[in-house]
């Protein structure tokens, strides 16, 4: 047989072959493939509520939004495996034309070089940065439930930062006060512009909420000031590694808050760029609609654009454990 026709007959068999070959099994999406075990049955466990809008979304509507705005904001529960798949999931859309920046706020200023050394070393992967960045030494919950977050970073080819205000300075803070830091970085960083009072009463009442109504309001207000420190400084890095490109800050659902936490100074230092918060809110038991648990905006501000929910994780009730902190009777 001449070599040209034996040639364009194992073409046609190769092509059979590939026509016939089944196509690979993508992954579920992490709202079909839940990892929180309690409430998963739950009527809102999956739905996406526009805060504005007062409506139900699809998830290719949110990826829409975040694909198109300068600066996304991703909120969590630090303990719940499904935010953090969720968050991945939302990055890779936002990242589907564009490569913005990632700033976490799990990693601290001063652990940018020991994130960067790790970045740029041969073989490097998703697995193994939590170890470098000692993450559970740190106090954050196990590496694996965040690494999903990692992987689409690196397969995207996104650049990671660190977010959060270093240690000493953070220490420092806490000891003497905002004021350590200097007319001209308070300046700069928007600390010397007060909240105003319905949104500084509001934080404290967070506060006070959050740390099971075991702490007198008064002492309340220099955790305040390192709130709206840690808020001013994850907005700063956002700013600075942003550019005039996109960012996505991964942060507590506290940090994202639109009235108060980073927004607030977000708007106040980049004029007019487009802003999207999507908080991640576990669903409860007793939640009907999902005005049961979208968080109340303070000022006349919503809290957030977007309100995704998700099961529950299983976790020790928090305020037993303070409780037991502060020697106080269960």
């Amino acid at each position: 047989m001449h070599a040209s026709i034996l040639l364009r007959l194992l073409s046609v068999v190769f092509l059979s072959l590939l026509a016939f070959t089944p196509a690979r099994t993508q992954e579920a999406p992490p709202w079909r493939d839940w990892q929180a075990p309690l409430l998963r049955d739950h009527t809102l466990a999956g739905k996406i509520w526009s805060v504005h809008d007062k409506r139900f979304v699809t998830p290719q509507m949110i990826g829409k939004a975040v694909g198109a705005a300068r600066f996304v904001l991703l909120g969590e529960i630090h303990d719940n495996p499904d935010h953090h798949r969720l968050q991945a999931w939302l990055i890779e859309k936002s990242a589907a034309n564009r490569k913005p920046a990632v700033v976490v706020e799990m990693i601290a200023r001063d652990q940018a070089p020991a994130l960067q050394a790790y970045l740029t070393r041969p073989g490097a992967d998703a697995a193994g940065l939590g170890a470098a960045l000692k993450w559970e030494a740190r106090g954050w919950p196990e590496w694996r439930i965040y690494q999903p977050i990692a992987e689409i970073v690196l397969r995207a080819g996104l650049a990671l930062h660190a977010g959060d205000i270093d240690r000493p300075t953070l220490k420092a803070v806490s000891k003497k006060g905002l004021n350590t830091l200097g007319a001209d970085r308070l300046k700069s960083l928007l600390l010397d512009k007060p909240l105003d009072g319905p949104l500084q009463n509001a934080l404290l009442d967070e506060l006070y909420a959050s740390h099971c109504e075991l702490m007198p309001r008064s002492a309340l207000s220099g955790m305040s000031g390192i709130q709206r420190l840690r808020d001013a400084v994850l907005a700063d890095s956002l700013i600075d590694v942003a550019g005039e490109e996109s960012a996505i800050l991964i942060a507590g659902n506290g940090h994202v808050r639109a009235d108060r936490a980073v927004p607030w100074y977000l708007s106040r230092r980049a004029l007019g760029a487009r802003i999207v918060t999507v908080m991640l809110i576990e669903v409860e038991k007793s939640a009907k609609a999902p005005q049961d648990l979208v968080p109340a905006g303070s000022g006349g501000m919503a809290a957030a654009d977007y309100v995704w929910f998700t099961p529950r994780a299983e976790r020790e009730d928090q305020c037993e454990i303070l409780k037991r902190r502060f020697g106080k009777p269960q």
